[in-house]
């Protein structure tokens, strides 16, 4: 083909750049900015129609007509490109002749396209340049109930904190506001179109928006979303946690229960019983084992005389966990682990699995999916419950084990009680009140087949914006007393054994009943309790008759009435670590419970009951997996001794030991996590050393846990996981996925994504890239929720597997290039600061080492390239990431935020805004404000929260209150709150500052552990005043200084914080 008949060919693309002054497509400009008229589309797909033999020299009419087809044809249901193709009047055989030219015309132009684990998504980028598909949308009725979708959607959003980068529209699956989305629209375009929407509404830029916003109609709808999102930021208040469940049934009559924790942003210390604020400064809670949310201290609440009456912790995971199937337990585990090594266990609203004894209503979120509250889907209904409330409609269904029944229903149900004749009428209306049972936490039991009472329980009722009710009834009735009589609940209320109803009467009208097994006085003691025997006995009413079960691994001998021997045989590798009891009471059904076997001793096991052998390597992510199990100490110290291990350590006797006492009872190795990682950051966690582990002494039986457990290497550009850490690894079988990004001098920001592996050989642990992966070098790693993770390992696939002194060769040469290319590079568009921001969230989602990427090594030894950082986080908008994984950055980098110098910050701030062009400069001066809030956040996770707001503000402003040196008084009272695990404080690390200047009388007579603790916080002001001859903490050759610095920021962080800022105020005073 000559050129005219090029240009002719293309006429109809053209004139529409001619008209509109372009040259072609920009860069990433979404493609439904154009605003084409319906003469401009048709042309467009003329000229389609009669090249349909040549369509790869028509990409851009191809892309045009994507955008336009999904934007004013998409006509619902699940697009496909033969839909597309159809839709522009070609046949449905040229789709993806279609397809392959308007995908190679973005490529060509540069635009970045939506990648997901299954790969590069295409297509889905092909439809979403025509943004939102504004003629279905208004022409089908629809527009009211999408509408209202987004109004939730951007009010579920406004609590969480999100990943934009790299959010997964997927979680919007997870929120009830779903239910508003009619069947076509459930599909991942219009999840994308919408997380837009909300993405723009949230963040104040309507330019993101992907429709034209001088649309009336569509005016309205953004107003509308503006308004949804400010009273849903104007109502975030402090809320107590609680659960929520979901019901998703299958075919055959099979049907599995979900629990989620409800995200709260805000929590009041007063809401966590037991929660100890002065001493704990973050928590993590976990549902059912899983962890939900990460909150750390944000405010302290203070009197006139300045006692704190309360504290506020702020939620600062990103995203949300997804739901967790429920496994049958009548309670699910609700634990709060705080960062004091407290423990709390919490009842709260919805710990409680679903009462079937009493009809229980769930409403469609999506085909087969329910909510046990209010959708949109009011029609749409199923009560399920236990056999006595069937009648002839009611089918079977079976939930973990349990034979259950259920009717459908639209708007209201009448079912009737076959044995008590009690009616109850259901509807689809749902109370907007919640119900909180406390105060029954019973520690040795652990597991049983009902929930328990041993004492009356603290009922509280919240409506529906969380706020604490004290207008409803509550009552009881026991259940062998013919559930004749409902009685007024009072405290002074005394419950026989067995099954009790208590039922709560709301200020609406609605009712909700809990069923409870009342146990009395029940308890378990035992005697003459020995390494492999114990006597258990059982103490309860008259009322009651316990049974032991016989189970494998141990013989039991009836001594008595209710007692027990139970005996286990010295040679087996297997004990269980619990006992089952039946416990009979007339007139109820079985009680089941299991409680701890406590043989003298201390045992280490899996969750199995497979006793762990000495010298066993555990995955620090596995440790849910065993137990340690302890009783019968009679006054003896049972402690567990925790120290440090590498093939770096020259002399061990210098070493640390963190010693604790073992915990008594079974409990969970996972309760001694924070144990384990205080040791890691005490000597450093080097997940690339294959030597580097913790070794924990657990009353004789030594096992070593190490972050990483697992290796990997290369065959045929394959990738094959190993386990080198047991001698026989013949049935090993990795089960979780294998995940790899790239890197390499050449790789463009756009090809920088997470990819999964396809596992292609189970019993070889076998893995190969997807087939339109192309990039050749690349680091390899487990995903994070890999019980027995990979170390991240990088490799060619063209070339061998490289050998250790090779990878650190190649390592250190790279990160040289890193340092020089961030040094030189303008931070606003600078691509490889894109890269590092990008690479801090893939290490942030998938809980890699930070280190893992070259890119950020150098970041943690230069104070300058340290602020950049920042900025580029904020600039590219990874704040809420950098806020959730900061702590973790600077523990794993050895460095932190708030040594920066000032002045530092002010170059940095100078730099980046005389880079901004001019024309946007007004706008950029505008959100400044939001990076002095980030540094704030930063701030309340990393120092106090007394110091954050003024230490921003300094960093800022350069102005701070005058200061004065310590006087003695001021020391004692710091050496008062400075307490290691010892009594002698001899597990705190020791080392020799020297200070520039003379903050407190260094004659003052003080242990090493004290003087040394003053120092790290004086040095880091230091640090932070640009002090001259002060020791760099930022260089290398003083890295253990900054490790020590940074251990007594943690685990002393208010004692630190204070000493840090008031030396920060007396050398601000001293250069006056």
């Amino acid at each position: 083909m000559n050129n005219e008949n090029l240009v002719y060919s293309h006429t109809a693309y053209f004139n529409i750049l001619k008209t509109r002054g372009m040259q072609g497509l920009q860069k990433d400009m979404p493609l439904w900015k154009f605003k084409l008229s319906e003469e401009e589309y048709e042309a467009l797909k003329q000229t389609l129609r009669c090249h349909t033999s040549d369509l790869a020299r028509y990409g851009e009419e191809a892309a045009l007509c994507y955008a336009e087809w999904w934007r004013r044809d998409y006509r619902g249901t699940i697009p496909s490109k033969e839909d597309v193709a159809m839709g522009i009047g070609l046949h449905r055989r040229l789709g993806d002749d279609l397809y392959m030219a308007a995908r190679k015309a973005l490529q060509k132009h540069g635009y970045v396209f939506l990648h997901s684990l299954k790969g590069t998504e295409y297509f889905r980028t092909l439809l979403n340049q025509g943004g939102l598909p504004v003629n279905y949308i208004k022409n089908s009725g629809n527009i009211g109930y999408f509408s209202k979708f987004l109004k939730e959607l951007v009010s579920e959003l406004s609590s969480i904190n999100l990943d934009w980068n790299e959010v997964d529209s997927s979680i919007i699956q997870q929120f009830n506001c779903i239910s508003y989305l009619g069947k076509a629209f459930r599909n991942e375009n219009i999840y994308d179109v919408s997380m837009q929407i909300a993405h723009a509404i949230i963040v104040g830029e309507k330019e993101l928006l992907p429709y034209d916003d001088t649309d009336v109609s569509l005016a309205e709808l953004t107003k509308s979303l503006e308004t949804a999102y400010s009273r849903a930021k104007a109502q975030r208040k402090t809320r107590p946690l609680s659960l929520h469940w979901k019901l998703r049934t299958f075919g055959q009559g099979q049907g599995k229960l979900y629990v989620n924790m409800d995200v709260v942003k805000d929590i009041l210390s007063d809401s966590i019983p037991g929660l100890n604020i002065t001493t704990c400064y973050s928590f993590d809670v976990f549902v059912a084992g899983t962890l939900v949310g990460k909150y750390v201290r944000k405010d302290n609440v203070r009197d006139e005389e300045g006692n704190i009456l309360y504290a506020v912790y702020t939620r600062i995971t990103v995203g949300m966990h997804s739901d967790i199937l429920w496994t049958g337990e009548p309670v699910v585990e609700v634990k709060v682990r705080c960062d004091n090594d407290d423990r709390l266990f919490l009842t709260i609203a919805g710990c409680y699995s679903p009462n079937f004894y009493y009809p229980q209503v769930f409403q469609m979120l999506d085909d087969n999916l329910y909510s046990m509250s209010e959708t949109a889907n009011a029609e749409n209904n199923v009560a399920i419950f236990s056999h006595e409330w069937k009648n002839g409609k009611s089918l079977p269904i079976t939930i973990c084990d349990k034979e259950l029944y259920y009717n459908a229903f639209t708007d209201e149900l009448d079912l009737q009680n076959s044995e008590t004749g009690e009616d109850v009428k259901l509807t689809n209306n749902f109370t907007p009140y919640t119900v909180e049972f406390s105060g029954n936490y019973i520690s040795w039991v652990e597991k049983s087949n009902y929930k328990l009472l041993s004492t009356i329980p603290f009922v509280r009722v919240y409506d529906q914006e969380k706020n604490r009710v004290h207008n409803s009834i509550v009552k009881y009735r026991f259940r062998n007393d013919n559930y004749i009589k409902w009685r007024s609940l009072k405290p002074s209320c005394v419950f026989p054994c067995g099954l009790v109803d208590i039922r709560v009467e709301l200020p609406d009208g609605h009712t909700v009943t809990e069923t409870f097994y009342s146990i009395g006085k029940l308890k378990f003691t035992s005697d003459k309790e020995s390494v492999f025997s114990t006597n258990i006995i059982c103490s309860c009413g008259a009322d009651m008759l316990p049974k032991i079960n016989t189970q494998e691994g141990v013989d039991i001998t009836e001594l008595g009435t209710n007692k027990w021997m139970v005996k286990r045989s010295k040679d087996r590798k297997f004990t269980p670590s619990v006992c089952d009891f039946c416990l009979y009471c007339a007139g109820n059904p079985t009680l089941r419970l299991s409680i701890a076997i406590p043989f003298d001793g201390v045992t280490v096991t899996d969750i199995k009951g497979n006793i762990v052998p000495n010298g066993k390597i555990v995955s620090l992510a596995n440790l849910t997996n065993f137990c340690v199990v302890s009783h019968g100490c009679y006054g003896k110290k049972r402690n567990i001794d925790v120290s440090y291990v590498s093939d770096k350590v020259e002399d061990y006797s210098l070493l640390k030991h963190l010693r604790s006492k073992v915990i008594d009872g079974l409990v969970s190795l996972a309760d001694y996590n924070d144990l384990i990682v205080r040791m890691f950051n005490l000597y450093g966690a080097n997940s690339f050393d294959r030597s580097c582990s913790v070794a924990m002494n657990i009353y004789g039986t030594e096992i070593f846990i190490r972050k990483f457990v697992l290796e990997s290497t290369i065959e045929d550009g394959k990738i094959r996981v190993i386990d080198s850490t047991e001698e026989n690894s013949d049935d090993f079988l990795y089960d979780g996925e294998v995940y790899a990004f790239p890197v390499g001098d050449e790789l463009s920001s756009e090809d920088f994504f997470v990819v999964k592996l396809e596992r292609i050989d189970n019993s070889g642990n076998l893995f190969k890239f997807p087939d339109d992966f192309n990039q050749q070098e690349v680091v390899v790693f487990s995903g994070p929720e890999a019980k027995r993770r990979m170390i991240p390992k990088y490799y060619n696939r063209e070339a061998y597997d490289f050998d250790k002194q090779e990878r650190t060769v190649r390592s250190s040469s790279n990160t040289k290039d890193w340092y020089e290319a961030l040094e030189n590079e303008d931070v606003m568009m600078g691509k490889h600061w894109k890269d590092v921001c990008k690479a801090f969230d893939i290490c942030s989602r998938y809980n890699l080492p930070f280190p893992t990427y070259n890119g950020l090594k150098p970041i943690g030894r230069n104070s300058r390239l340290l602020a950049k950082f920042v900025i580029a986080m904020w600039l590219n908008e990874y704040k809420d990431v950098l806020s959730q994984d900061i702590d973790r950055f600077e523990q794993e980098m050895v460095v932190a935020i708030h040594w920066i110098p000032a002045k530092i910050w002010e170059e940095c701030i100078e730099e980046f805004m005389a880079s901004v062009p001019e024309a946007i400069q007004p706008i950029m001066f505008g959100k400044m404000q939001s990076l002095v809030e980030l540094l704030q956040e930063l701030f309340n996770s990393t120092v106090s929260t007394d110091i954050a707001q003024a230490f921003a503000a300094f960093l800022v402003s350069g102005n701070v209150d005058a200061g004065r040196a310590f006087n003695i008084a001021d020391i004692n009272a710091y050496c008062a709150k400075i307490h290691g695990l010892s009594d002698t404080n001899k597990d705190l690390p020791i080392a020799k500052f020297s200070l520039s200047n003379a903050y407190y009388n260094e004659g003052q007579r003080l242990l090493p552990s004290y003087r040394v603790m003053l120092e790290a916080a004086m040095c880091a002001a230091e640090n932070t005043c640009l002090q001259e001859n002060c020791i760099d903490l930022f260089a290398w050759e003083n890295r253990e200084f900054a490790r020590i610095v940074n251990f007594y920021r943690k685990y002393f962080k208010e004692t630190y914080s204070d000493i840090f800022f008031k030396t920060v105020k007396y050398i601000k005073t001293l250069d006056r």
